[in-house]
């Protein structure tokens, strides 16, 4: 932190200025609970560059601070200044939102690997691009969605963007393509069933007019082949044989088939038996090279053979203790190292029944790690899958293991028990519209009706066991959590447009929960089982149940998973009311980076997390895989919680002193609410003052102990809110002191809470919850044009593409000239324009971080009031247009021009070069 405190200190006055134009917030060269510098010390990775500047535990050193200072209590309580104390923007300081890295590139993924591929211009959205011949001179790319192989090329593989590592924009290939086919489409009766690897060697399998079909393409430097194998006799079938570029087909092999032709884009089957054979050659040489090799391999029998040999032995560090937490973090050391060059961004986790694990990675591996125990030493890590399109979901139970990517449900299976898997089953793939950036597909989670749940933009989908896939819900915003229990599914949508805060959202059939799909679709928004302060995660991970009767005195609860805080929580369900609400409980501890899932081990009983960095968190590695193990003893944390008219009920995992916890200073209670709005993200209003930022007081007036370590909280002017915080300085009936918390979204509360002293009940108060909702006057879109108009200007057209980027990023122009600038947004998020003086890109971009606190920053456009700022088309909405009518500048230069919504300006950046 010493390192960075000159930084600091010259940023706290900007601060304080900014704080009294966006509202109320916590200021850190005022408030001593938000300095940055304060509350490091119970944090092990604090001293590392990410964390340098990082604001710990802001609320509860916020509540311990008017506990011990009630004098200086004020009438509304400071709200959260943002992510290192709002000193650099939204995002804080190691935002990453330009993260440039180009490793996958260099990754060695095998023969396979599946992508939204685009070969000239064409988008191939399940592209199943593979590798060929035995000295990998071609490559091809299989289209799972029409049966066909869309394009070919010689010369490389593929290339991915660096920007956030690949995983945003296009994915092109590597050196001269063949042919694409611009179009195509699913044969009639047909349907994809997956393929199999024999080990360098790949088959896909599919079924046309109920025939099975196995299809295996090869390849020399100047010939492609396809071995089309029947598993049914046929009188007559067509399977997709399209080709473009004046190549021809020649079948060059037949048995068990009366006629065969390639013609008008199918390979024609006559008169074939059950175990019919036929080899085709696609070349525009009349003598290629190497045939005879090439059919000496596809005449012969396909044998299972495992690819990835390498096993790779790794530590793990056994943690240490800390605080009266009765758990420990124990860290088993990821191969970051290895043979593939395989960047280790750890994105699931699953257990075979032996106790092995199964892990994936965003690039689109699943590794074994076995030696997982009790008493673990060391772990060997073994590849065991590759070639998925950024996989975010591993489930495993007794019908397989199945994993989810961008594009399909997968169940991997290994036929002949070698530790790798040979064949890649679809299970589902009826589900896509992902070909842009932030649009992962996130789940897997498993309902006791044996149906799989997950999300995609903004939908949440089902797949039923039929494998059929619907939609469930929908209004969400990247929803990297999921989880919940056998009865009910749990999302987690990030902060963002109509979403307020990271939240927990218990998914009902037909519900709306804030932002409208890229279609205009939206409805009345349903509430949140509970929202999560931005102070504790800003960017949730995966939940899960907590099932394991060695983990500690927890059942009924779930564990939280934080990617953006790189943390976890206890999350505690109440279902007593008219609708169930939900509270989250810090734990302590941290982890090397972001974690989003989890599990229970089968056999030691212990919970394990993976986790990667990415962007908007406070990752020290590129990715983590931990045991978080229990110790023994007491757990003094809460374990349940009752929202009533007029308190809260909270049942603790151990029993509590009878005496010291009747004592009011032990407790400190503040609520606010957040508001639901085209703006990204929200701050902290008051709501007994709901034009003003910050928190308000919530009076306790006494604390009943109860017999069941138990305690109710009353406090008869609690409204139905948001958030709660409730701060405890507790004693335990050992004799152990501890704080604890509890961050609630009381919003249904049930019956008063009877018991002898409490006071009366209240008639004046609301019995649920009134989210709040932007006025829908002020958040209507802004007309399609602005600027006095200019007869003969000169349209510029600007398009706004997927993986945050203006396409065309550099206009000329005559110094004067009159100018008629259009922006288009083909993307599927806002975005603006805004025209900058020379050299000051940064500086409006900065600041337009610093509007996040800013109630008004929506309809201000997120453009900050500066001097440098010349001109700006307005936030519009996907598929929308705007024109903006100006003079270019008189002087001669290179104006930039940025989009300065909410994360984009660092990426989404041109020049206007005035001659």
């Amino acid at each position: 932190m010493k390192q960075d405190l000159p930084t600091i200190i010259c940023f706290l006055g900007a601060l304080s200025a900014a704080a009294a134009t966006t509202g109320n917030l916590a200021d850190p060269s005022k408030h001593a609970y938000a300095n940055p510098e304060g509350g490091r010390e119970n944090y092990t990775l604090a001293n590392e560059i990410v964390n340098e500047a990082r604001l710990y535990d802001f609320y509860q050193r916020q509540a311990d601070f008017y506990m011990a200072n009630p004098d200086e209590l004020p009438r509304i309580i400071p709200a959260y200044p943002g992510l290192d104390a709002g000193l650099y923007g939204h995002w804080g300081k190691h935002n990453q939102n330009n993260h440039q890295d180009d490793r996958w590139n260099d990754i060695e993924s095998g023969e396979h690997r599946t992508t939204v591929f685009k070969p000239e211009g064409v988008s191939i959205l399940k592209g199943i691009c593979i590798r060929l011949g035995a000295q990998r001179e071609l490559s091809a790319c299989f289209d799972p969605l029409s049966l066909a192989y869309r394009s070919v090329w010689t010369g490389g593989f593929l290339k991915y963007h660096p920007f956030r590592w690949g995983t945003s924009r296009d994915v092109t290939p590597v050196g001269r393509v063949w042919f694409t086919v611009p179009s195509a489409s699913m044969p009639a009766n047909s349907s994809y069933l997956g393929f199999r690897r024999f080990g360098r060697r790949i088959v896909f399998d599919y079924s046309i007019e109920g025939v099975g079909i196995a299809d295996e393409p090869w390849a020399t430097s100047n010939a492609f082949y396809r071995r089309v194998d029947l598993k049914q006799a046929a009188t007559r079938l067509q399977v997709p044989f399209p080709l473009a570029n004046g190549l021809k087909a020649v079948v060059v092999s037949q048995n068990k088939v009366g006629e065969v032709v390639v013609k008008n884009g199918s390979l024609l089957i006559n008169e074939a038996q059950a175990g019919a054979s036929v080899i085709v050659r696609v070349s525009s040489d009349a003598n290629p090279s190497a045939e005879t090799e090439a059919l000496r391999l596809l005449a012969s029998p396909r044998s299972l053979e495992r690819r990835w040999k390498e096993s790779l032995t790794m530590p793990v560090t056994l943690g240490k203790p800390r605080g009266d937490s009765g758990y420990v973090i124990d860290t088993l050391h990821v191969p970051y190292d290895n043979p593939y060059q395989t960047v280790m961004q750890l994105t699931g986790i699953g257990f075979l029944p032996n106790g092995d694990a199964l892990v994936s990675t965003l690039c689109g591996d699943v590794w074994r790690v076995s030696g997982i125990g009790r008493g673990l030493e060391t772990v060997e890590w073994q590849r065991f899958a590759t070639g998925f399109n950024q996989p975010i979901g591993i489930h495993v139970d007794e019908d397989g293991i199945f994993i989810l990517d961008r594009g399909q449900i997968y169940r991997l299976h290994d036929i002949n028990n070698d530790g790798e898997a040979d064949h890649y089953e679809n299970w589902a793939n009826d589900f896509g519209g992902y070909d842009r950036s932030h649009s992962h597909t996130f789940g897997l989670h498993r309902l006791a009706d044996g149906s799989f749940n997950f999300t995609q933009r903004e939908s949440i989908l089902r797949t039923s066991p039929d494998k059929r896939t619907s939609l469930q819900a929908w209004g969400v915003r990247n929803c990297m959590g999921i989880g919940g229990s056998d009865e009910y599914f749990w999302v987690a949508p990030q902060e963002g447009t109509w979403t307020p805060a990271s939240a927990i959202l218990e998914v009902n059939p037909g519900e709306f929960y804030g932002l409208p799909t890229k279609d205009g679709k939206g409805g009345t928004i349903a509430s949140a089982l509970c929202y999560i302060p931005r102070g504790i995660d800003n960017s949730t991970g995966g939940m899960l149940e907590m099932t394991s009767d060695k983990w500690g005195p927890l059942a009924g609860t779930h564990i939280g998973l934080s990617y953006g805080a790189s943390a976890h929580y206890l999350i505690l369900r109440d279902d007593t009311g008219p609708r169930p609400q939900g509270a989250v409980v810090p734990l302590e501890g941290e982890f090397l980076s972001g974690v989003i899932r989890g599990a229970f081990h089968p056999l030691d009983g212990q919970l394990y997390a993976v986790g990667m960095d990415g962007w908007g968190d406070y990752s020290v590695k590129d990715g983590c895989f931990h045991r978080i193990r229990y110790t023994g003893g007491s757990v003094y944390k809460p374990k349940g919680f009752r929202v009533h008219a007029n308190g809260i009920r909270i049942e603790f995992a151990t029993e509590l002193d009878r005496n010291e916890n009747t004592k009011l200073g032990r407790y400190f209670a503040q609520a606010w609410n957040y508001e639901y709005a085209r703006r990204y993200g929200s701050p902290e209003f008051s709501n007994e003052d709901p034009n003003s930022l910050g928190h308000d007081l919530v009076n306790i007036r006494s604390i009943k102990l109860l017999k069941d370590n138990s305690l109710f909280v009353e406090m008869p002017s609690m409204q139905p809110v948001m958030q709660l915080h409730l701060r405890m300085h507790l004693k335990a009936a050992d004799g152990h002191e501890f704080k604890t918390d509890l961050f609630a979204s009381p919003m249904y509360p049930s019956q008063h809470f009877t018991s002898n002293g409490l006071a009366e009940p209240r008639n004046d108060k609301l019995t649920t919850v009134a989210l709040r909702v932007a006025n829908e006057a002020e958040e209507t879109e802004s007309p399609n044009t602005s600027g006095e108009f200019l007869e003969g200007a000169r349209e510029i057209l600007v398009d706004a593409v997927a993986g945050l980027q203006y396409a065309q990023k550099l206009i000329e122009v005559e110094a004067g000239e009159a100018l008629a600038w259009k922006l288009r947004n083909t993307d599927v998020m806002p975005h603006n324009l805004v025209l900058v003086a020379p050299e000051s890109a940064r500086t409006v971009g900065m600041e337009s971080f610093k509007m996040m606190s800013d109630p008004s920053a929506g309809q201000k456009n997120y453009v900050p009031d500066l001097p440098q700022v010349i001109a700006h088309i307005p936030v519009i909405n996907p598929t929308k247009e705007h024109t903006l009518y100006l003079r270019a500048p008189k002087t001669p230069g290179d104006y930039p021009y940025i989009c300065t919504f909410p994360g984009h300006w660092m990426a989404m950046r041109g020049i206007l070069r005035v001659r």
